[in-house]
């Protein structure tokens, strides 16, 4: 099944462990559309440009597959969003930093070389959330990866393999653990959880000093205000309303006669 211009998903699904070992090794379909992104946007042009085959080592593994070769818990080839690639005739290093040279929309590309002849390219592509990360794989005595540092741009095109007399080596790949443990991608500003206010705690003192300012007494000069305006009504309806003391009429006196 023809899932880009120059690659086959059989192409992209294919693993000698998986074949070897019998493990399924079949992608769903938002694997099959992450392959196809990466021949797209990456693969394709790349072969394109180099006007040579170009061999897909590694694409998509199977959780199990993952698993049994070592590979990072969240690895792009989960996704199938990488490929570890390799082309006849051409260095590794030409083949990655073609890859930089012409800018191709990729997510990392890494130099990995073990030995003079175990070598390969890893470049991954994540529709619409590349990074851009270059990186060159340093490896132990023990052959696995210890680190993936960053490098620029210009340090990636000046890198050089040295020269082999006589005719070049065949290349060889050794599939498992070749991509740094990556960082979660950033939560959209609208999907982040809302941040709940911290809860103030109002210890039993502060209660009771709130409980006390509440009740306080009103001041004495503002209590006699108060009295004052209070009775002011009163006084004056008195005047109004108020009758005078009645004095009794004295009698004119009987005169007895």
């Amino acid at each position: 099944m023809d899932i880009a211009r120059h690659f086959t998903l059989d192409e992209l699904k294919h693993s000698n462990t998986a074949k070897t070992e019998g493990i399924n090794n079949e992608p769903g379909p938002s694997e099959v559309e992450a392959l196809r992104a990466l021949c797209a946007a990456v693969l394709d042009p790349l072969r394109d440009k180099l006007g040579k085959s170009i061999v897909v080592n590694c694409a998509y593994r199977s959780p199990m597959l993952n698993k049994r070769v070592g590979g990072v818990a969240n690895s792009q080839h989960l996704a199938g969003q990488a490929a570890d690639i390799q082309a006849p005739g051409v260095p590794v290093v030409d083949l990655f930093k073609l890859i930089v040279q012409q800018g191709l929309p990729f997510d990392q590309v890494i130099y990995e070389a073990k030995n003079a002849t175990s070598k390969w390219v890893h470049v991954s592509h994540v529709d619409g959330a590349n990074r851009g990360e270059i990186r060159v794989a340093k490896f132990g005595p023990d052959g696995r990866p210890q680190s993936y540092p960053l490098i620029a741009k210009e340090a990636a095109l000046a890198m050089s393999e040295p020269l082999t007399r006589g005719s070049t080596p065949a290349l060889t790949y050794e599939e498992g653990e070749d991509e740094p443990v990556l960082a979660p991608l950033p939560v959209p500003r609208t999907e982040r959880p809302v941040a709940k206010a911290p809860t103030k705690k109002v210890t039993a003192r502060k209660a009771l000093a709130k409980k006390v300012v509440a009740t306080k007494p009103v001041p004495k000069k503002a209590a006699a205000n108060q009295a004052t305006a209070n009775k002011a009504p009163a006084m004056g309806s008195a005047k109004k309303t108020g009758a005078k003391k009645a004095t009794p009429k004295a009698g004119r006196a009987s005169i007895a006669k």
